[in-house]
């Protein structure tokens, strides 16, 4: 989606300000906020002088925004009630503009009907694409470091100048075919430290050989209550290790705790003790807010 930067919940009404008397706030906004709250079951937080946040308690992400004044680039200081989501798309601004995902109206009740049409809950898919990306980051910086080690030996046992951004692994090197024959055959090395080096050149190009030609298939999971019990949306996802590549599946698995396959669950377990972003090779990506990338 472009460029629509996703709002945490727990940040909006962590950071939120308030509506106050200016020109037209309290006296437009707060009613059009109240409406739209009606009409879409949501809830509102300010959000700055003019506007308040929607958002819902069962989604991470707030729905959009809504507010009265003059958003337009160069406007005539026309107040308008003005509705912004990430579904909305206003051709007369370009993608980069934060009109974008406005729609402006100085008519109430067609500003209650974008309301309701524009605010949608976000789907499981689109849940897990938020954070598709840094999951995918934080897959390859396993591999990252795999590469730093290989390069930190490869230069203790290939005593020549070598680039510090190769990412080769020197398969098929005759030079080293010849050493790991000597290794293998026991052969005793003037530098006893060069032998160590090679035996763990050999282990680290053997790991980084295998990181690199991996693929890491994933479940998203969203943990959340609903209709008092907890609740368990698994997606899958393919190709996990590419930002760009990633395949989200359209089918949604809902579990209880009850009936949560075991892989899954002891692989939560891990997760919930971890910090929001951190990331255990194997075991999965805590994205916060009750959102997991669970490696599968």
């Amino acid at each position: 989606m472009a460029n629509y930067e996703y709002k945490l919940v727990s940040d909006a009404l962590t950071v939120g300000g308030t509506v106050t008397e200016n020109t037209n706030g309290m006296t437009y906004v707060t009613p059009f906020a109240e409406r739209v709250c009606k009409e879409l079951r949501v809830k509102m937080h300010p959000r700055d002088r003019a506007s308040y946040w929607i958002y819902r308690d069962d989604c991470p992400y707030v729905l959009g925004w809504v507010a009265y004044g003059d958003y337009r680039d160069g406007g005539d200081g026309t107040d308008m009630y003005i509705v912004q989501a990430r579904t909305i798309v206003n051709g007369k601004y370009a993608e980069y503009s934060s009109q974008y995902f406005m729609k402006m109206s100085t008519n109430f009740d067609v500003a209650v009907r974008n309301a309701k049409k524009f605010i949608r809950m976000m789907s499981p898919q689109e849940l897990a694409g938020t954070r598709m990306r840094d999951a995918s980051n934080a897959v390859d910086g396993v591999v990252d470091v795999a590469k730093t080690e290989f390069s930190e030996i490869r230069n203790k046992v290939i005593d020549v100048e070598s680039s510090l951004y190769s990412s080769r692994t020197n398969e098929g090197s005759s030079l080293l075919n010849e050493l790991r024959h000597l290794m293998n055959s026991n052969h005793e090395f003037i530098d006893t430290m060069f032998g160590e080096n090679l035996a763990t050149f050999f282990a680290k190009q053997e790991e980084l050989v295998r990181l690199r030609n991996r693929t890491v298939p994933m479940w998203f999971v969203r943990v959340y209550d609903r209709m008092e019990q907890q609740v368990f949306d698994v997606i899958d996802i393919d190709k996990a290790e590419s930002a760009y590549g990633a395949e989200i599946s359209d089918d949604v698995k809902r579990y209880t705790a009850d009936t949560l396959p075991e892989d899954i669950m002891q692989k939560l377990s891990v997760l919930n003790i971890l910090q929001a972003n951190d990331y255990v090779d194997d075991v999965g990506f805590s994205a916060g807010e009750g959102m997991f990338y669970v490696v599968r």
